[in-house]
């Protein structure tokens, strides 16, 4: 190479037959040669010789299109040392490595949705390309968020790199949900346009049908692998199908492919997406993933980026502004969603005390939602500062008598910390022990100065939010059903296994002990007592009676059809349907009653038919319309009913039909509103 005005540096790589690889760094300029040795430990055989910039990756420079030689086998025989003619480096190569890569560099903070940053995830930067409905993530770089979700990476980029067939022969594929929906939503507007079922990899047969109009040794062409395909042929490709596909601004301006060329060996600016995964305590989870609608499409060489995570994100703790305890929330909910708790709606009846009204603030919903099964109780950020130990009491007759929680209903939890630098993760277990009559948990706190003594705000131990705010979960199936006020109390431990309490925990106001009310509806699912009519245990009915269903008669202009009976109605007849649906805690939600026959068809009889109350009440199929009904608040028990509906629209053709009775409850078990049962009933119509 001559004619530089100063040195400059090249790169030399060299892979054996194996696949290991030796490379070095030397000085250029001048006219006279440089010189590189390489060295392999063992006969390297077959040998690859490249030539690329000195800051480039030596798989990249191997893998691309540039200067170099091959060595033969033979040419080791009996030797062990082999000097090759020097490789010319000409100006279209020098000044092609010149622009072949640059430095990126990307600084930013991972966060939850509220702000927080999210600590010691692992964050990825990935390249994406996209080819039609496929895309292809290539990672470029990783590193570590800092304890505030903080991050920096940087790397190296160049482009005009890789041959055509190294796209699809290489790099990995994938179908694309997003990209094949957009495509869809517009080919679906031309229904004389119809394309073949895309595969899981790139492929031009899609097309196939499309092509076999226009020309047909294109169509047999474009069942070839892609990475067989010049990119001339290619291009022929796209000519002939841009004639046949409609129009579309939408995919151009997407850059989809056949509606804009593709040629991302030229792409001298990467396109980049995120993804993050994080250890809570409980294992690698991912916390971002972003898909090809985030692109950042040819970034500069500086980026400035902040990225939300979602909710299975653990954030870093956010310090309380006052060091006081309030019961904030419950599965969930704020605890002033909660009827008869500080900050709920006004004017909302006593009897509702302790139910879930309303999911915003300030508003009466009458959603009237009681509690069961694990009730987890969080608390604001508060370090109960002085505060070594805390309980809980209840009451079930408002107040008047309080008691310690029965035994097993304080179950035990975990808090999980991360450690920086690393980040190492750890997990502390939070298991109540037994004082008296009470199980008390320890304060974190007080665990935080009995333990390790590097916490933050001194330290780089950190307490992630993963039930860092929790101060209870409740296992309500200990309690008896009913409304149960709750309040705090603290102990003090005054030495090995002694402490001195209770005392009460007061709240921000430091006159009212902290406290809740919350009403609790738990179900027994047994066999014993269940009415044997409604085979429960044996299919799709549950063994209880909270909620209760049965399908009772099924009647066809009067005459009853019994289950795996069949019928002819005549013409203009009307069918009655008689069930019950009950709730012995007058809590419940809602129910159904359809139909099913064919190939997924449904019929919705209650929204088609007219329905009656034979017993209880009144004639609703949901908690609302029960209130609207003349339901009292909180009490809609259900009852026995009757639908009267035209039998051509029930079972609108000759068939085996399916009728299926479904009910829920309003409580929220285990913070699910899943509380259900079904009955289901068979027969024949018009067969």
């Amino acid at each position: 190479l001559t004619g530089l005005a100063r040195d400059d540096k090249v790169k030399v790589v060299a892979r054996a037959a194996d696949g290991s690889t030796s490379s070095t760094t030397v000085t250029v300029g001048g006219r006279e040669a440089s010189e590189a040795e390489l060295t392999f430990r063992t006969n390297p055989g077959r040998l690859k010789v490249a030539l690329g910039p000195a800051d480039a990756d030596d798989h990249q420079i191997l893998d691309a299109e540039t200067l170099g030689i091959s060595v033969p086998a033979r040419m080791w025989e009996d030797l062990k040392k082999i000097t090759v003619a020097p490789i010319k480096i000409g100006p279209f190569h020098w000044g092609w490595w010149k622009r072949w890569c640059r430095t990126i560099t990307i600084k930013g903070r991972l966060v939850c949705p509220d702000g927080r940053g999210v600590p010691g995830a692992r964050i990825c930067v990935d390249d994406i390309d996209r080819w039609f409905i496929w895309t292809s993530r290539d990672e470029v770089a990783c590193t570590f968020t800092e304890p505030d979700g903080s991050f920096s990476m940087t790397f190296r980029w160049c482009c005009g790199l890789y041959p055509w067939w190294w796209w699809f022969r290489v790099r990995p594929w994938a179908l694309d949900d997003i990209l094949a929906n957009q495509v869809g939503r517009v080919l679906d507007q031309f229904p004389d346009v119809r394309l073949d079922v895309p595969t899981t990899q790139p492929s031009l047969g899609t097309f196939a049908r499309l092509l076999e109009r226009q020309d047909r040794e294109l169509a047999a062409i474009a069942r070839q692998p892609l990475s067989e395909l010049d990119p001339g042929t290619l291009d022929k490709v796209r000519d002939q199908l841009v004639k046949v596909l409609p129009a579309s601004p939408e995919l151009e301006r997407l850059a989809i492919w056949p509606w804009l060329p593709w040629s991302p060996w030229r792409d001298c600016r990467p396109d980049l997406v995120f993804r993050a995964v994080q250890d809570c305590g409980r294992g690698p989870v991912t916390v971002l993933y972003e898909t090809v609608n985030q692109t950042r499409w040819d970034v500069p060489d500086e980026l400035e980026v902040t990225l939300v995570a979602n909710s299975e994100a653990c954030c870093l703790p956010v310090p309380p502004e006052e060091d006081c305890l309030i019961l904030d929330s419950v599965c969930g909910h704020g605890m002033h969603h909660v009827a008869g708790n500080a900050g709920a709606p006004a004017g909302t009846p006593s009897d509702v005390e302790g139910y879930l009204v309303t999911y915003t603030d300030g508003v009466d919903q009458k959603l009237d939602i009681p509690f069961g099964g694990s009730v987890p109780i969080r608390q604001n950020p508060s370090d109960l500062v002085g505060i070594d130990y805390y309980a809980f009491e209840h009451s079930t007759d408002g107040g008047l008598t309080w008691l310690p929680l029965p035994f097993g209903a304080a179950a035990s939890f975990s808090r999980y910390w991360q450690l920086f630098p690393g980040p190492i993760v750890g997990s502390e277990p939070f298991t109540p022990v037994t004082v008296g009559a009470y199980q008390v948990y320890e304060t974190r706190r007080h665990f935080e100065d009995t333990h390790y003594g590097d916490w933050s705000p001194g330290g780089s131990r950190y307490w992630m939010s993963t039930n860092y705010d929790l101060l209870l979960p409740l296992d309500s199936t200990k309690l008896a059903d009913g409304r149960h006020h709750l309040r705090v109390v603290q102990f003090t431990k005054t030495g090995p296994e002694e402490f001195t309490g209770p005392e009460p925990v007061l709240g921000c106001d430091k006159e009212t002990q902290a406290n809740c009310v919350l009403v609790i509806d738990n179900r027994a699912i047994t066999a014993l007592g269940h009415d044997p009519s409604h085979n429960c245990g044996g299919g799709v009915h549950l063994c209880t009676v909270e909620p209760d269903t049965a399908i009772g008669a099924v009647l066809l202009d009067g005459v009853e059809v019994a289950p795996c009976d069949t019928i002819k109605p005549e013409r203009g007849s009307m069918t009655e349907i008689e069930f019950e649906v009950t709730d012995p805690d007058g809590h419940l939600g809602w129910f159904t009653l359809t139909s099913h026959y064919g190939t997924s068809g449904l019929v919705d009889l209650l929204a088609l038919g007219t329905l009656t109350c034979i017993s209880g009440g009144p004639d609703a199929s949901s908690y609302a319309d029960a209130l609207a009904g003349g339901a009292t608040r909180p009490v809609w028990g259900g009852g026995t009913f009757r639908l009267r509906i035209p039998t051509r629209v029930a079972f609108p053709v000759p068939c085996c039909y399916l009728l299926r009775l479904e009910a829920g409850k309003r409580t929220l078990e285990n913070c699910t509103q899943w509380v259900r049962n079904a009955s289901e009933v068979t027969l024949g119509i018009g067969v």
